[in-house]
């Protein structure tokens, strides 16, 4: 279908009711800066719950009588729940829009929380960590999908980025309300602030929230909502928005022709997408990429930092976590900002190969008593974390995947994603009490191995506006 469009000074007969407004479009309209931040406060909460045990572990299993083993489960439950959401998040986002994606997302995490702060007893605060859990699922594959369909082509990687950084806000906020909080008459204050956050993103979802125009258009049909809704996100004239709308069109009409060559009409399915060799390269990367991020280490850190650097510095283990989260946080936003212009593949290896000289580092300081080459390793691996191995694979799992399956390629890398970030959660206390500083040895192994992947078999997706002509350059099998 191609949109008729009349001259600049015309209005659409799609959208009469819009004005015409300027001429070229504007990245940074007050509705694009107000729903990726209303989309990010998904991730924000995913974040803060990410992290929120590490500093009053130890007050929780007395208050609870927990065991080790117990806390532990408490802590990677969180993992079962996304894992189980993330499966299902796509039929959501497909059948109800984004919008009702976030909603639901909120409403997991009020009551996830809620169970948290107000547990007592080793089930009940199992069963939060769960429910909150399965909003991070969602949290993780709407924010970066969103980001991707709302964001104009020449802040893709900066807007896409914010998945990665609101997630270190989370982290970070639970550290330093942990500075305060972290005490046995406060710390389930912890707790309920993820009650108030997610009870703010439900209201803003809700009332504020721009709903995605390319499903308004290519899913939901709405061809004149799609346009209303691109126009205030792109602050431009309609003639512009419909040429955008078009090209999202084409994209369709391909869509189709290629699910019809399977001899079926219906949406493509997991199954189809996880088998049929046309989406092997997308699907390499995406679970590739995921399971890369996880297995290079960093949740040992997220998950199990306070106890690290309590071994070297018992009273300011929880003032320093604090500080590797302001560092994750500062890097991740002004890395972020170099995405668009240096590109998606180049910030991947570079961030890949200072983690590996800083997991080096780690290792040798922990393997012989070297109390500053251990922080100064931690300091450097979590900010090498942040240039490019934690926000571009969240980001180009959507860049290099077919429009048929974009919501399906984003709930399978989350899927892998939530897999390796258990497996690593379970892991590395057991592989940290066999063989030490030798597991950040381990880590160093994987890094070496990504950067391989990411030189031979990533393409660039930097200023390509589709899937088309991110692949049109490389080898491809479909």
């Amino acid at each position: 279908m191609t949109i008729e469009t009349e001259s600049t000074h015309s209005r659409s007969p799609l959208m009469p009711t819009i004005p015409e407004l300027q001429e070229y479009p504007s990245y940074w309209s007050t509705a694009l800066i107000t729903s990726v931040f209303i989309a990010c406060l998904s991730s924000i909460q995913y974040g803060y719950h990410m992290s929120e045990l590490n500093a009053p572990e130890h007050l929780i299993k007395q208050n609870l009588l927990l065991s080790d083993s117990q806390i532990g489960l408490i802590t990677s439950i969180f993992s079962i729940g996304g894992l189980i959401s993330s499966s299902f998040a796509s039929e959501i986002s497909v059948s109800y829009g984004l919008r009702v994606g976030f909603i639901t997302t909120s409403i997991f995490y009020i009551f996830g929380s809620f169970i948290e702060a107000a547990a007592y007893s080793y089930t009940t605060m199992l069963a939060g960590r769960f429910f909150s859990g399965v909003g991070g699922g969602f949290a993780i594959v709407f924010v970066p999908l969103y980001a991707n369909e709302v964001s104009p082509v020449a802040t893709r990687g900066l807007l896409g980025s914010m998945t990665q950084v609101s997630v270190n806000i989370g982290i970070l906020a639970t550290q330093l309300l942990a500075l305060r909080w972290s005490d046995e008459q406060n710390w389930r204050l912890l707790l309920w602030v993820g009650v108030l956050n997610g009870l703010l993103a439900l209201v803003l979802s809700a009332f504020m929230l721009e709903e995605s125009p390319k499903w308004l258009s290519m899913t939901a049909h709405d061809k004149v909502a799609a346009l209303a809704g691109l126009c205030r996100l792109r602050d431009c004239d309609t003639r512009t928005c419909e040429r955008e709308i078009e090209s999202w069109e084409k994209e369709r009409v391909h869509s189709e022709d290629r699910t019809s060559e399977t001899g079926s009409k219906q949406r493509i399915s997991l199954a189809t997408y996880l088998t049929q060799s046309s989406y092997r390269n997308s699907r390499l990367i995406a679970t590739l990429t995921m399971i890369g991020q996880q297995f290079a280490g960093i949740n040992s850190v997220i998950f199990y930092g306070v106890r690290i650097l309590k071994d070297s510095f018992p009273k300011w283990s929880v003032t320093l976590n604090c500080l590797i989260s302001v560092l994750n946080v500062v890097i991740t936003s002004v890395a972020s900002t170099f995405l668009d212009k240096a590109g998606r593949k180049p910030m991947l290896l570079l961030s890949l190969s200072l983690m590996t000289f800083s997991l080096l580092g780690l290792s040798f300081g922990i393997l012989h008593g070297e109390s500053t080459a251990t922080l100064l390793s931690i300091f450097t691996y979590v900010g090498s974390f942040a240039i490019g191995c934690g926000p571009i694979p969240f980001l180009i799992v959507s860049e290099v995947s077919q429009p048929e399956v974009k919501d399906i390629a984003q709930s399978w890398a989350t899927d892998c994603n939530w897999v390796s970030v258990f497996i690593i959660g379970s892991l590395f206390p057991v592989l940290n009490r066999w063989i030490g500083g030798y597991t950040y040895l381990i880590f160093a192994v994987v890094c070496i191995l990504f950067g391989g992947f990411t030189l031979n078999f990533i393409p660039e997706t930097k200023g390509k506006d589709n899937y088309y002509e991110v692949w049109s350059g490389a080898q491809r099998s479909d």
